[in-house]
This record gives C-alpha cells, structure tokens and sequence, in this order.
C-alpha cells in the first residue's frame, strides 16, 4: 500500500483487520508501507463511537470510505474552469 492521498477500501480493510488483531498504529504502518501519520490520520477519519474488546476505539473501513466519498463529492466543480477539457466555444 503506498503512501498516496486516496486510499481504497481494501486498504482500509486491512488497516480495519490489523485494528482488530491488537496492532499498534507503528506495527500497522510497517505492515502497510504507510506513514504512522497516515494510520492516525485514518483512525480518526474511521471511528464510529464504539469500543472494541480491549477497550479501544472501534476502527470501521466502510465508515472511513464514506466519509472520504463525501468529502470529495462535496469538493465540487471550481467555477472559472473549464469542464470539458477546455474545448468549449471552438
């Protein structure tokens, strides 16, 4: 898993899977190939309020890819560009 902006919902799969197993977010990193920063980055992005066994924060995947979703499809188009490749009024 490289250590780019969008992960896929595999990718978080696995961080959900190695969560679950009692992994650190440093033994979950070296796993991946991702930076410590980018498993806390997607913690945060993918808790759902609960707890696990162990009493630590639920880490959901589906939850994660949802809000990344969202948060594109709210991104929008930018106004004063150009949607069709710049071809328009020729």
């Amino acid at each position: 898993m490289a250590d780019y902006a969008f992960r896929t919902l595999e990718d978080r799969q696995k961080i959900e899977k190695l969560w679950e197993d009692g992994r650190t977010p440093k033994e979950i990193s070296e796993t991946t190939g991702v930076s410590v920063h980018v498993v806390y980055k997607e913690m945060t992005r993918g808790q759902d309020g609960t707890r696990l066994p162990d009493q630590r924060l639920r880490y959901s995947a589906e939850l994660a890819q949802r809000r990344v979703q969202a948060s594109l499809e709210r991104r929008g188009k930018r106004t004063g560009q150009p949607t069709d490749g710049g071809t328009a009024g020729r």
